[in-house]
């Protein structure tokens, strides 16, 4: 393994610019954060901090429309092609998807988490690659939630963010790390 190459030791530095290709990175995004020129706002703030971190979902109107429609009141179907769409946009995958699904109505859905699987089934949180398989596993946790939440006496719109914690309580899974 050679040593580190700086600008300052590379002979060949004018053909090696020549050669870069054109700066592609989040192109929309990009050039909308360039081309600014009002007042930052707390949103500009969001867009650059997730434009660096390469977070920045693409999520399309209609989408939008469907998940308002969703908002005023619960329908599967509705809701499964939601799902479905935003396992289809870049920057989601199913945690933050649900993490969507739980704003849009937590009476009907809860954040898939590390911790929340783990406190629920005693194991690591293992994502399937399959867009099917995703939808299966948290179809089957959210029921499986359900179930804990009615012999537990938990509320199922809090289930998510009371068993996170619980799972970081000192005396439960203090010594466990989380897998991501």
């Amino acid at each position: 393994m050679g040593s580190i190459k700086n600008i300052k030791n590379l002979d060949n530095l004018k053909r090696l610019l020549s050669e870069l290709p054109k700066f592609k990175y989040q192109k929309e995004l990009t050039e909308k954060l360039d081309t600014k020129k009002d007042d930052f706002t707390y949103e500009t703030i969001l867009e650059i901090v997730l434009w660096k971190t390469n977070r920045f979902p693409e999520i399309n109107d209609d989408l939008i429309i469907k998940i308002n429609e969703l908002r005023k009141g619960y329908n599967e179907s509705l809701s499964d092609n939601i799902l479905i769409k935003l396992l289809d946009s870049k920057g989601f995958d199913l945690p933050m998807a649900s993490t969507f699904l739980r704003f849009i109505n937590p009476d009907y859905f809860q954040i898939i988490d590390q911790r929340v699987y783990r406190i629920l089934y005693g194991k690591n949180l293992k994502i399937p690659f399959s867009k099917p398989k995703k939808i299966e596993l948290y179809k089957k946790y959210l029921i499986d939630l359900k179930m804990i939440c009615l012999e537990y006496g938990i509320a199922f719109s809090e289930s998510d963010r009371i068993l996170y914690l619980l799972d970081k309580h000192p005396e439960v899974n203090k010594e466990q790390k989380i897998k991501y």
